[in-house]
């Protein structure tokens, strides 16, 4: 008889799942990272898989903080949707201050992130978590991190498209 796959139980916490579709809670991280270093982090993909952001040492990485009630992060948003399409780079996105904890915060994201068809992840952030990038201040906060997961650009606020290619460029000449 043939087995199936079935993905790792959904509600942990009562309050409902922890990834559902492109939203995930973010499961772990590093409490402790070098200075201008990414901090290794873990969270669900769609198939209830585990990743971990030192998974993905030959991409560069665009990682932005952002809340759904900001609207200098909306427009961030629609700079990372077209941003997604035309580099090989990992594009992930952390909501913070949503309103909701655990599974609550996954289920009004993943509504957020379906009706935006957002193409990449979305994480449940805390602030615990955006402590590990030195503190989440402002959203949206974007970082650009090189395959060596070096922290090459921050940009506090609103970055246009064309300041996120450039530093991406510099990020993917910085590695040949």
């Amino acid at each position: 008889m043939r087995t199936l796959y079935i993905p790792p139980s959904v509600a942990p916490d009562t309050t409902g799942p922890v990834y559902l579709h492109k939203v995930s809670l973010v499961k772990y991280w590093d409490r402790i990272s070098p200075a201008n270093r990414a901090t290794n982090f873990g969270w669900w993909n769609p198939a209830g898989k585990v990743l971990e952001m030192n998974d993905f040492y030959d991409k560069v990485v665009v990682l932005t903080f952002f809340g759904t009630w900001s609207g200098p992060s909306i427009s961030q948003l629609n700079v990372l949707d077209s941003v997604a399409p035309d580099t090989n780079v990992l594009v992930m996105a952390v909501a913070m201050k949503e309103g909701a904890r655990g599974g609550e915060a996954v289920i009004r994201l993943d509504s957020f992130s379906r009706a935006r068809e957002l193409p990449y992840e979305v994480l449940v952030g805390s602030p615990d978590f955006g402590d590990t990038y030195g503190g989440i201040d402002v959203v949206p906060t974007t970082f650009v991190i090189d395959r060596r997961r070096k922290i090459t650009a921050t940009f506090e606020g609103f970055a246009t498209k064309s300041t996120l290619l450039d530093a991406i460029g510099k990020a993917e000449s910085e590695e040949e």
